[in-house]
């Protein structure tokens, strides 16, 4: 008994420290941690269920105040099962954002360089094909955003994933959103390019302001002890960067420094389910996705382990926005979750792996 119990915890100690070096690779920012945090943890935490969807389509809840369906999406204790991702190629879900023309469409993409391109997906995980990225030197794609337009809306691919920290400025792709219908290559794609105004940094999400006609990246980082990163502890604040989304021209442009967001610490308001290795690891609160809904109201950002939720008020931007306090908003199991996108006032998660669920959270 006692052998199989050493088994046991060796066996465990083994695959948690696998997973956290996993973790690890795609969490290290060389950025210094000594700001304040801006972000508070709520306190209450309830288990909720989880729920399959209903075949018939539910209206969106609509509210006078972003306050109000924030607070709404944050209090709701039932995620839906949407359905399952049927394209065994989408194992990688890093991006997710749901298209506002063509109804019951959402678009994702894999983690970093290998195949680009967007996968269609419908709202049940239904394949609806691959459109290839025509474009040489794609580096790590991490997150994306809708742009919307008078008559057409485009999609922001950000290719802004820095593992190492090392790059010299990173890139976003821009283009008309495909028609889901018609199978094709993205060839038509102008690149932007951006530097940081102090060093590298490693960052997974990317949000569109049409308002402002900005674009605003969150960064991952770890903590560091020493200069090296440390395995398990609390995550570092993130660093909110700023730039302009309409560029023209060759020349990169450099971003500005906002703010920092305080890394929110993992907590319990998960559909119940045994701790994970990712957990363990202290990189729960990391930020790996983020989204802002159709009317600019809402701005959602996700962890491994939660979604925070932020309203946001007529005049401010949505790098502002984030300086106040968010709420806490349910989502399901995943084991890595790093994609979230709005649909009206909803909310639609996803994990990496092969064949995930798609979860949706409604106010």
């Amino acid at each position: 008994m006692r052998r199989s119990l050493d088994l046991l915890v060796a066996s465990v100690v083994v695959a948690t420290m696998a997973a956290c070096s996993t973790a690890e690779d795609a969490s290290v920012d060389t950025a210094s941690n000594s700001v304040a945090s801006a972000a508070t943890t709520p306190t209450s935490t309830v288990v909720p269920t989880t729920t399959r969807a209903p075949t018939t389509t539910v209206a969106p809840t609509t509210t006078s105040a972003p306050e109000g369906t924030a607070l709404a999406l944050c209090a709701n204790e039932t995620t839906f099962e949407l359905g399952q991702v049927t394209d065994p190629m989408l194992d990688e879900v890093s991006g997710l954002v749901a298209s506002r023309r063509h109804r019951g469409v959402i678009w994702a993409h894999n983690d970093g360089s290998e195949r680009p391109g967007l996968f269609a997906l419908g709202d049940d995980g239904a394949d609806l094909g691959f459109h290839p990225l025509m474009l040489d030197g794609v580096v790590d794609v991490e997150d994306m955003a809708m742009i919307s337009g008078a008559e057409d809306d485009e999609i922001l691919l950000g290719d802004i994933g820095d593992n190492g920290a090392s790059r010299s400025s990173i890139r976003m792709y821009r283009f008309a959103e495909p028609d889901p219908a018609v199978i094709a290559p993205i060839a038509d794609v102008e690149v932007l390019e951006y530097t940081y105004p102090d060093q590298a940094h490693n960052a997974e999400v990317v949000l569109v302001d049409d308002v402002n006609r900005s674009v605003t990246i969150v960064t991952k980082a770890q903590r560091r002890v020493d200069g090296i990163p440390a395995e398990l502890g609390p995550t570092a604040p993130s660093f909110v960067f700023e730039g302009p989304l309409d560029i023209g021209g060759d020349e990169s442009v450099e971003l500005a420094l906002v703010g920092t967001l305080g890394a929110p610490l993992p907590e319990a308001r998960t559909v119940a389910a045994p701790p994970r290795p990712i957990s363990w690891c202290g990189l729960g609160g990391l930020p790996t996705g983020g989204d802002v809904s159709a009317d600019g109201a809402l701005i959602a950002l996700r962890t491994y382990e939660t979604v925070w939720v932020w309203p946001r008020q007529a005049g401010t931007s949505v790098a502002e926005s984030l300086a106040s306090d968010p709420c806490q908003a349910r989502v399901a199991p995943e084991n890595q979750g790093e994609a979230v996108a709005f649909r009206d006032s909803m909310l639609i998660t996803v994990s990496e792996g092969v064949n995930p669920f798609l979860f949706e959270l409604r106010p």
